[in-house]
């Protein structure tokens, strides 16, 4: 992880954003966005933090974490709720950081996960092949790719069609190119690469990761 101490190129109005909180009435993670940057007055205004749709009213000095993902990769700060406004409309006033780290999207935090997909992949049966829809299992997932097990071989370097079913809020489906296809216990374990993944699609996988990294903690106490 890299620590930038110059980053107003990294930081800019209306970039999405997540909001963790982990101490406090509503702990969790929260969409939102910059709405105005004040770095003379060491302040950034974020519009009000939403979950599901429902607006949370974070209150001040919550110490939160933001996060986002740019292509250069995921960027992250901690901070701490100064104030909350309402015109022109409701928003969150925090501290403007002293400096951002940047973390690669390769090396994207991986956290375990069982969830039943879809796969839309060219299957090969002695000389011939077939474009086929497959069931997979996703079995650890990060901001840059995942490992699927499936009882079909998925060849390497092509692309696949992945389908969540409802797994991961408001996206549908994703592209992926085999990177590895390796039988284990008599299935196959597939590593994927993500293909032409908006910066608004990767947030939405980051989220679940994050969501999904809260609830193991919580599972192991």
């Amino acid at each position: 992880m890299e620590k930038l101490e110059k980053f107003d190129q990294f930081l800019s109005v209306n970039q999405k954003l997540l909001i963790e909180v982990k101490v406090g009435d509503y702990p969790g993670i929260f969409d939102s966005r910059i709405e105005d940057i004040k770095a003379k007055e060491k302040k950034i205004l974020l519009s009000m933090p939403t979950d599901k749709g429902q607006g949370i009213p974070l209150k001040p000095n919550t110490r939160v974490h933001l996060s986002y993902v740019l292509d250069k990769g995921r960027f992250s700060f901690k901070s701490v709720i100064l104030d909350r406004v309402k015109d022109p409309l409701p928003m969150l006033v925090v501290q403007y950081p002293e400096a951002i780290f940047r973390q690669e999207l390769r090396a994207f935090f991986r956290v375990d996960t069982r969830i039943p997909v879809k796969v839309m992949a060219t299957v090969k049966s002695g000389e011939s092949a077939s474009v086929k829809i497959i069931d997979a299992k996703i079995v650890d997932i990060s901001g840059g790719g995942m490992r699927l097990f499936s009882e079909i071989k998925m060849e390497k370097n092509d692309t696949i069609e992945i389908y969540l079913q409802g797994s991961i809020e408001k996206l549908e489906s994703l592209k992926a190119l085999v990177m590895r296809s390796t039988k284990r216990d008599g299935m196959f374990e597939t590593g994927v690469r993500f293909e032409d993944l908006s910066s608004s699609d990767r947030d939405k996988i980051v989220k679940y990761v994050f969501k999904r990294q809260v609830e193991l903690r919580k599972l192991l106490g």
